[in-house]
């Protein structure tokens, strides 16, 4: 082994080894936080849970709270667990005698009319609550708050116990608050809760910044990877998603399917017409007439976007006249495959040499009979090529027939982009399944190419 082979493969192993060093590294890094001071830790928990209270009685009762970190321990989720002591408004004790007294108000004081959202209710009520709070009594509980060590820094993860125990009992509030369907009026009568806007309204008026989800402490490869696998869950694992996915593919391919036999129909036709006014030196009326046409056809249909075609094909013509969307999508997808090869198979024919054809018609072959037995086979095998890209092009394009409405591949991929506001994994999927299926057709068409050659021998 020559110096230069042995230098290029220490090279590549000194590499692999590298990327193998760093992957385990950056792997063994999500696991363990960073150490944190019993004074830094006092400062973060202050600062997040100060600016969670957004809510008036809420930033009443983050006045009157006082935290202290008594000692730290680190889990094994790059998370550190600050044992506390907290002193806070005892929020629940004072405010669950009252809900009734607050929700009676569904009825405004000096009229009948109920409040239209939320925040009417929140406006309303928010100031007496507070006025509440202010008899209320400090408690003295023993708390366990969890931080996450994240590339933005140190999370304080705002769980219910959390919550509960910082502003006490907030998280029991909401619970109890949104399972009341109805409450005893000041008569003793229930009265059954006609609208989830008090309710709502009612938890609003403790209402917080920070979220409730455990915040993100993977970095690198790792969370990349994580990403990765919750888009893909979201996107198609979560509400059965991927059935959308199949539902809309198989509507592609029925779609390109019989596109495809119209337009080789269509394109034959053409191209035979085209061809046969081309070549006879005699020509009828009848296929001057028919040239024109063929002539106007591919014209307007090679000159114009295949986006406006169908647009026109539905909403123009097939939409009045009651046709369904696949229907015009067929349509309008075949007549415009079918300019396409009705070019290729045209160059085709015409590059047949004419003795071909003369030698036909000295067999006492009639026109036709040549075209058929003759010149169509030679043309067929040297435009393959050209139509299977046509094919492929067609499958493709009918990926605009969202713009109707019509629920295929792209439709499907969109409606899911739209509800789950990632347009990542859903366009990447709609890539590779177009990508699979080219491949496919692609495959299918070089096994044919393969079979007319040892045909030839």
């Amino acid at each position: 082994m020559s110096k230069k082979r042995i230098t290029a493969a220490v090279a590549v192993l000194l590499i692999a080894a590298s990327l193998v060093a760093w992957v385990v590294y950056d792997i063994h890094s999500q696991t363990t936080a960073r150490e944190i001071s019993l004074e830094d830790a006092q400062k973060i928990v202050n600062a997040e849970l100060d600016s969670a209270a957004i809510s008036k009685p809420l930033k009443y009762i983050a006045e009157k709270n006082t935290i202290k970190v008594n000692s730290v321990s680190y889990g094994n989720e790059k998370d550190v667990v600050l044992d506390c002591t907290v002193s806070t408004v005892d929020t629940y004790a004072t405010v669950e005698p009252h809900y009734e007294e607050f929700l009676n108000a569904n009825v405004k004081k000096k009229n009948s009319t109920m409040f239209k959202s939320a925040l009417d209710f929140k406006l309303e009520f928010e100031v007496g609550i507070i006025e509440l709070l202010k008899d209320a009594e400090i408690s003295e509980t023993d708390a366990k708050i969890t931080m996450y060590d994240t590339e933005e820094g140190f999370k304080v993860h705002a769980d219910e116990a959390t919550l509960n125990a910082v502003f006490g009992g907030i998280a029991d509030i909401e619970k109890e608050i949104m399972a009341l369907d109805k409450i005893t009026l000041a008569d003793g009568t229930e009265k059954k809760l006609e609208s989830t806007n008090v309710n709502k309204g009612f938890v609003q008026c403790f209402e917080f910044r920070a979220s409730t989800v455990k915040p993100e402490t993977a970095r690198g490869i790792v969370k990349t990877w994580n990403k990765l696998k919750k888009d893909f869950e979201i996107n198609f694992i979560r509400h059965g998603r991927w059935k959308t996915i199949f539902v809309g593919l198989w509507s592609t391919i029925k779609l390109t399917f019989f596109a495809l036999l119209i337009g080789i129909v269509i394109g034959f036709i053409v191209a035979f017409v085209r061809c046969t006014y081309l070549k006879r030196k005699k020509k009828g009326i009848l296929l001057k007439v028919s040239n024109a046409i063929c002539q106007v056809y591919l014209t307007v249909t090679r000159g114009t976007p295949a986006v406006v075609q169908i647009m026109i094909i539905y909403f123009v013509i097939f939409m009045p006249l009651g046709v369904d969307k696949f229907l015009s999508a067929v349509v309008c997808f075949g007549l415009n495959s079918g300019a396409y090869v009705a070019e290729i198979v045209r160059g085709g024919i015409m590059n047949v040499d004419d003795g071909q054809t003369e030698a036909g018609r000295s067999l006492g072959f009639n026109y036709i009979q040549t075209m058929y037995h003759i010149v169509l086979p030679q043309a067929f095998k040297a435009v393959l090529p050209a139509l299977a890209n046509e094919f492929v092009v067609l499958l493709k394009e009918t990926s605009i027939a969202f713009y109707i409405g019509l629920g295929d591949l792209m439709y499907a991929v969109n409606a899911i982009r739209s509800a789950t506001y990632s347009p990542f994994m859903p366009l990447v999927s709609a890539a590779i399944i177009y990508l699979i299926l080219v491949l496919g057709l692609s495959k299918l068409v070089s096994m044919l190419e393969r079979r007319l050659r040892n045909n030839e021998r």
